[in-house]
């Protein structure tokens, strides 16, 4: 009796051991979520496209991911895979469209969950060669250990 129940603790140890290691890997293969609030004024944006591109291999060249729309409320999210290059152009007609790049690179550290949110101010109007341009840029930011933003493009040059 005494033996099974040592064999019944030794079991219970292993699986106790897999279990913790399943889960510590699925902690470490976690995402950056990114949330988007898209809005003219005060107004949300509904049914606008949200395109998630991600630059393969650093090279530049942008090679289109999910697509999908802003729900009601004018808002999205996508999950991003760390150490990597995206971009999220969220267009809809009769508005300037809007892009902004992603570097998630953490440079090797574990990150624990972490949610980025920000919003997408739409304007009026048509799109034209400047808009190319992404308007902010995402990155890791290591002194605040967490994501952050720059403005890039037209509203940078302005401030």
């Amino acid at each position: 009796m005494t033996k099974n129940i040592l064999i019944s603790l030794i079991a219970f140890c292993l699986l106790s051991t897999q279990q913790a290691n399943a889960q510590f890997n699925a902690f470490n293969v976690s995402k950056l979520e990114v949330y988007a609030f898209v809005r003219q004024g005060e107004e949300s944006i509904k049914k606008a496209t949200a395109t998630l591109y991600e630059d393969v291999g650093n090279t530049g060249n942008w090679v289109q991911v999910q697509q999908l729309k802003t729900n009601l409320y004018g808002e999205f999210g996508f999950k991003l895979d760390y150490n990597s290059k995206y971009m999220i152009e969220v267009a809809k007609a009769n508005y300037i469209s809007k892009k902004i790049t992603f570097d998630t690179n953490v440079y090797d550290k574990t990150i624990t969950s972490q949610d980025f949110y920000f919003n997408v101010d739409f304007v009026p109007g048509s799109n034209s060669a400047v808009n190319d341009i992404p308007v902010g840029n995402v990155y890791y930011h290591q002194q605040k250990n967490k994501f952050d933003y720059e403005l890039t493009g037209e509203k940078a040059q302005a401030k």
